[in-house]
């Protein structure tokens, strides 16, 4: 919390605005050091809402959603109804971790892993498959 409070004093200086009412004390920084926010200079309180049921992989999930837009809640809970009625969904975790990478749209999920299995393929060169547009839909 002292690098928090050092580096929120820095950017009021640097800026030359109040972060008064952002707050320090009251959170437990030591649970997330590490995870999933750097730089801290504070944290704010998000209404949370829950949707679900979501049935997936046959159970069943209530899912928080901390959001300040509106009607995302509602709109989520509408789709986990949807899925819900319809029998439920089945996931399948092709391999844990965070990206920085492009987005791929399909309309299966076979086509998904079909190209996953091309691009893992150490024959596979990218720069021959890029426009030529094999792998939409």
């Amino acid at each position: 919390m002292r690098a928090a409070s050092i580096r929120k004093e820095a950017l009021q200086r640097i800026t030359g605005k109040s972060l008064e009412g952002l707050p320090l004390e009251g959170f437990d920084y030591e649970s997330i050091l590490g995870q999933c926010c750097e730089m801290l200079v504070g944290y704010v309180q998000i209404p949370v809402g829950i949707a679900g049921p979501l049935l997936l992989d046959g159970r069943e999930y209530s899912v928080p959603m901390a959001t300040t837009e509106g009607c995302l809640v509602a709109s989520t809970n509408r789709g986990c109804k949807a899925i819900f009625v319809s029998g439920g969904a089945d996931s399948v975790l092709l391999r844990d971790g965070m990206t920085r990478a492009s987005v791929f749209r399909f309309s299966t999920a076979k086509r998904v892993a079909e190209l996953k299995f091309l691009v893992e393929d150490p024959n596979f060169v990218l720069r021959n498959w890029v426009g030529i547009g094999l792998w939409g839909g």
